[in-house]
């Protein structure tokens, strides 16, 4: 692969800011998936993961939320040194800090109750919308959005190299993340497409975008991607 499409430096020299993307990633989905099983009232087939951060230990979800947002940030601050030249320099790194943005946006600014999380919510969703909520709703796309975005700015850049296989993972992930959030999301009066499987879906979204940065981030740190 040619040298100005890659990574600039060795596995024995890459900064260590470049974990942040490995540990984010696992952070992140760990803490969702054992918080999603332990809390009352809660149902991860239905509820979406921003809904972990209000009530009784909602702080959990939140930390995580602003940690995982720093270490993704971290991993895109040294993948503007990484990269040198070619597709993708700039875009990648940009694509990735959205995803980091986005989550610290989504962890400052929670989300507002509703389909009936926290117990005693209505089961419904609220007309009365809190200005915090468009502004998480803001942080939500920026972090998908990046994921879509990511992945396929850096298919873009491999495919021009002799690393094709690691091009078509990206698309993948990209068309993975696509097809997942939308079955996630919402139409215009709140309620998601399909409300019964709104947080598996939005799951799934999350773990094929999380899960291709953790590998894109450990083929760097092991020198793979060269």
């Amino acid at each position: 692969m040619r040298q100005r499409d890659t990574a600039a430096r060795g596995p024995a020299s890459v900064e260590p800011l470049v974990w942040g993307g490995v540990v984010g990633p696992i952070v992140f989905v760990a803490v969702f998936l054992v918080l999603g099983a332990v809390r009352p009232g809660y149902e991860p087939l239905r509820h979406q993961v921003s809904y972990l951060s209000l009530g009784d230990g909602g702080w959990v979800q939140t930390a995580s939320f602003l940690v995982t947002g720093v270490l993704v940030l971290a991993f895109a601050t040294s993948l503007r040194r990484l990269l040198i030249g070619g597709v993708g320099a700039t875009g990648i790194p940009v694509t990735v800090g959205f995803i980091g943005a986005g989550l610290v946006i989504a962890g400052l600014f929670p989300t507002m109750p509703a389909f009936g999380y926290p117990p005693g919510t209505p089961n419904a969703f609220p007309t009365d919308i809190p200005p915090s909520a468009y502004v998480h709703v803001a942080g939500a796309f920026a972090f998908f959005g990046g994921m879509i975005g990511a992945p396929l700015v850096t298919a873009r850049r491999f495919r021009r190299t002799s690393d094709p296989g690691w091009a078509r993972l990206s698309i993948a992930a990209t068309i993975a993340v696509l097809i997942f959030f939308s079955a996630s999301s919402a139409d215009p009066s709140g309620r998601p497409f399909v409300p019964a499987l709104a947080g598996l879906f939005q799951r799934l979204a999350i773990v094929a975008g999380l899960g291709w940065m953790a590998v894109f981030a450990g083929s760097i740190i092991g020198g793979r991607l060269r």
